[in-house]
């Protein structure tokens, strides 16, 4: 009984993230362009960025992009936690 309602809480979420290889990237702005989030930004001219906060991977931008430098990857977050990906996005904002 208590693994049963174990289970009943967890909130296990996944859902697809964009990351772009930055090295790669040639800041042409399409991923911007076909982002149906806005969750895609060029900076500087060099590089594009990804807010993970407002990107749900539906792939539009990776499809869109001439060098192919965009992947949409898969996480999972378990009660709400922030994974991996979610750190890596936050890192890249600063």
């Amino acid at each position: 009984m208590n693994r049963l309602v174990q289970n009943q809480n967890t909130d296990i979420r996944k859902k697809s993230r964009a990351s772009v290889d930055k090295t790669g990237c040639v800041a042409c702005g399409c991923c911007v362009k076909y982002c149906p989030r806005e969750a895609i930004r060029v900076v500087s001219g060099i590089y594009a960025e990804v807010d993970t906060d407002r990107c749900v991977g539906c792939g539009l931008c990776a499809r869109a992009c001439p060098a192919s430098t965009i992947s949409i990857y898969t996480v999972s977050s378990a009660n709400g936690g922030s994974t991996a990906a979610d750190q890596e996005g936050k890192m890249d904002e600063k």
